[in-house]
């Protein structure tokens, strides 16, 4: 599992480098208290890591911590697919996908929307492509 999600770590980060270096930009603000935008962080890898307020780097490990622990969830979790109102509307249950369940695979959180294999041969077959990719 842990192989899995550095992957796909590593997939979101080769992403960004793509992203930055085409040009690819958010609108507004990366930090409002220093007057930093997205418009104005540097494109090299390094350059782009240390432009990020410490504060910006607390808020990237609170989320992190948040989806490892599943404390992002909701506390009295209704079931998968349960469907919600909220403020913005409908949404699904669960901010950071489901929580980690004794009944599910580990690693398994990600939601009614997540696909998933019952035969063990294209399981195996689509986990090595993704441990090759990332």
């Amino acid at each position: 599992i842990m192989e899995i999600k550095h992957g796909r770590a590593a997939m979101l980060g080769f992403i960004h480098v793509i992203a930055t270096h085409a040009g690819i930009r958010l609108p507004g603000y990366l930090s409002i208290a220093n007057d930093l935008k997205f418009a104005d962080m540097p494109i090299g890898c390094f350059a782009s890591l240390e432009a990020v307020p410490t504060a910006g780097w607390l808020q990237i490990m609170l989320t992190t911590c948040m989806v490892e622990t599943g404390a992002g969830n909701l506390p009295e979790y209704p079931g998968p697919g349960t469907v919600l109102a909220g403020p913005m509307g409908l949404k699904k249950a669960g901010f950071f996908g489901e929580p980690q369940l004794d009944s599910k695979a580990p690693g398994d959180i990600g939601g009614p929307l997540w696909t998933r294999y019952d035969d063990p041969e294209v399981k195996a077959y689509k986990l090595n492509i993704e441990r090759n990719n990332g």
